[in-house]
């Protein structure tokens, strides 16, 4: 691995000078621009720091690798993944209203200390490297991992994840940790349940359903016709829309490798 004592001085020069650039604005611009999103909202903030640490200290790991060798499926992701985010969101909403927090604008989070952000972070940590934590699919994350190798695996990148989460609030300032971290939910997971973009998706979604002739489906709505009829538990619209807003976790697994198989991920809302 390369360490930064090992980059030229004016490598060392350049990267600093990139890094100093990235300000507060900087990010808040990021996301009205190329995310549609009002960073000044701190309910949609946290939703999408929410989503950046999923993705960062879970999904981005050797889950990622256990979900190539079919330990996990499309549609246990997409379970997981929606489960995780909430509980990462409500942990984050739980640590601002302990640290005094009651306004809606996220310009409070200037108030809070690096400190603070050690102490959620280390909770984040206890949640998510549980072993007997048990996921939506019904095992723990131990009989996830199989071994104590693996599941060591993922504890060190969840904590060297958590390390950079929190060591860039102590360099930068917390609400610009927490604004950085957004930036990367709004805008590597847009597919994501809990992005501001995925009630449109949903709505989306569950209208071309009885569209053979939208474009998703291809010309002749060929891949509509391949993907056959909705499971039991996914024909009703109005509850399979209910439950994608509010907990795809709790789709059962054919209603959730169908919704996968259906390309909700690739729409564009």
């Amino acid at each position: 691995m390369t360490n930064d004592d090992d980059w030229s001085p004016e490598v060392q020069r350049m990267l600093q000078e990139a890094q100093a650039m990235m300000t507060d604005e900087v990010m808040e611009e990021t996301l009205r621009s190329k995310a549609g999103v009002d960073p000044s909202r701190l309910p949609t903030l946290l939703d999408l720091v929410a989503i950046g640490v999923t993705n960062g200290a879970w999904r981005n790991s050797c889950i990622e690798n256990w979900h190539a060798e079919g330990r996990l499926s499309d549609g246990d992701m997409m379970r997981i993944n929606s489960y995780t985010t909430d509980a990462m969101r409500r942990r984050l909403n739980g640590w601002c209203i302990e640290s005094g927090i009651t306004s809606a604008s996220s310009t409070a989070l200037a108030g809070i200390d690096a400190e603070d952000v050690v102490v959620l972070a280390g909770r984040l940590f206890r949640w998510l490297t549980n072993a007997e934590r048990r996921l939506p699919t019904g095992m723990t994350l131990g009989e996830l991992a199989r071994s104590v190798e693996d599941l060591e695996e993922y504890e060190d990148h969840a904590d060297r994840f958590l390390g950079s989460f929190t060591g860039q609030m102590e360099d930068k300032g917390v609400r610009f940790g927490l604004l950085r971290t957004a930036c990367h939910g709004a805008l590597a997971c847009p597919q994501w349940w809990a992005h501001p973009t995925w009630p449109d998706r949903v709505d989306r979604f569950i209208r071309i359903l009885d569209d053979v002739t939208d474009p998703h489906w291809g010309s002749n709505g060929e891949r509509r016709g391949r993907l056959g009829t909705e499971p039991p538990t996914a024909q009703d619209h109005d509850i399979l829309r209910a439950t994608l807003l509010e907990s795809p976790w709790k789709l059962d697994p054919p209603a959730a490798e169908w919704i996968v198989d259906a390309g909700i991920g690739y729409l564009t809302p």
